[in-house]
């Protein structure tokens, strides 16, 4: 049975209604650096969206134990 190790990273940002072009270039630069430590991509989250609030996008990433 593999066992698995679990991160959590919180991404907050201000968003203009449903344009969230400013999102994909940190989104992407937090894939790409988890990935080089050596972690998986395993789940996003948007618990909420508010005009003009911040935005939190929280991502769960994963890694088997040694």
């Amino acid at each position: 049975m593999t066992a698995y190790e679990y991160k959590t990273v919180i991404l907050e940002q201000k968003t203009l209604g449903n344009n969230q072009s400013k999102e994909a270039p940190i989104l992407e630069e937090t894939l790409n650096r988890e990935a080089r430590a050596g972690w998986r991509f395993h789940q996003i989250l948007r618990p909420s969206i508010v005009v003009g609030e911040p935005d939190r996008v929280i991502l769960i990433f994963e890694r088997e134990l040694d």
